[in-house]
């Protein structure tokens, strides 16, 4: 599946309320909304939303912002500006949890919002983000992945009837903290799920592009660009805000940055 192209134009915004830098106060922020169009879609799907880092608070009830973007995308369903969300797949690339007088240091339980998504959609695939966490019990956690159509990823790679779909949660640091991992145990995660020729690699943590000026892990690039790529892989990630929706690597690989917008893949018709 490669994107053929992305709309510079959003076709609607998300407006919400998110903690301003330093921790004091909130400030008014929006999500873009934006359509993109690819090659082909699998599974009769008519689209794929991808979305990541909705760290914010709905301004009209304090709910978190991951329940307004459900709101909004389903009224943009009904009135036919984006394809029915039951014949939609939902890619979450993690961080969905916020206060919206703090930022710093915020972790909280991201489970009912997934089961959300996973009531209006299709299905569910994603990662963790560093923010988030999946109850207080590894049997809660465990019980939150047996829910049907949800595909929450960590090291492998699951299927959705002909896509396939592998994933890494959190981010490079040390293992003292939840959803952290080393960087060599990162980047040998990501040459045994890639030598399996997944469709989709979905990471919470990308890849930077010093051309771009675009933030992220050089070593997560480098690992990417090794990949000498029989299939048409992409790679979407979140965690850092970029200020272009993708970017293309040397070797072919399409990334596409999630963080801060919600991404509408259509077939190209």
């Amino acid at each position: 599946m490669q994107i053929i192209s992305i709309s510079n134009l959003p076709i609607h915004q998300i407006q919400y309320l998110t903690a301003a830098t330093g921790g004091v106060g909130a400030i008014a922020r929006s999500i873009p909304i934006l359509l993109a169009e690819a090659d082909y879609l699998p599974n009769n799907l008519e689209a794929i939303i991808v979305t990541s880092d909705l760290q914010g608070i709905d301004p009209k009830n304090q709910q978190l912002l991951s329940y307004l973007a459900i709101e909004e995308l389903e009224k943009l369903a009904e009135i036919g500006k984006i394809p029915s969300l039951k014949n939609t797949g939902m890619i979450l690339a993690g961080d969905l949890y916020a206060e919206v007088n703090r930022r710093g240091g915020v972790v909280g339980d991201v489970r009912e919002i997934w089961l959300a998504f996973n009531r209006r959609f299709r299905w569910v695939a994603g990662v963790a983000g560093n923010h988030d966490s999946f109850g207080n019990t590894p049997l809660e956690f465990q019980s939150f992945q047996q829910h049907r159509n949800i595909y929450y990823l960590d090291g492998e790679i699951k299927r959705n009837g002909d896509l396939s779909l592998a994933g890494i949660s959190g981010i490079i640091g040390k293992k003292g903290k939840p959803f952290r991992r080393p960087e060599k145990e990162f980047l040998k995660i990501i040459r045994l799920l890639v030598k399996q020729s997944p469709d989709i690699l979905i990471l919470h943590e990308g890849p930077n592009d010093p051309q771009g000026n675009l933030v992220g892990q050089e070593s997560i690039r480098r690992e990417l660009e090794k990949i000498n790529i029989t299939n048409n892989l992409l790679v979407i990630c979140g965690h850092s805000y970029w200020k272009v929706p993708m970017i293309v690597l040397e070797n072919g690989i399409q990334v596409l940055k999630a963080d801060g917008r919600v991404i509408v893949i259509q077939a190209k018709k």
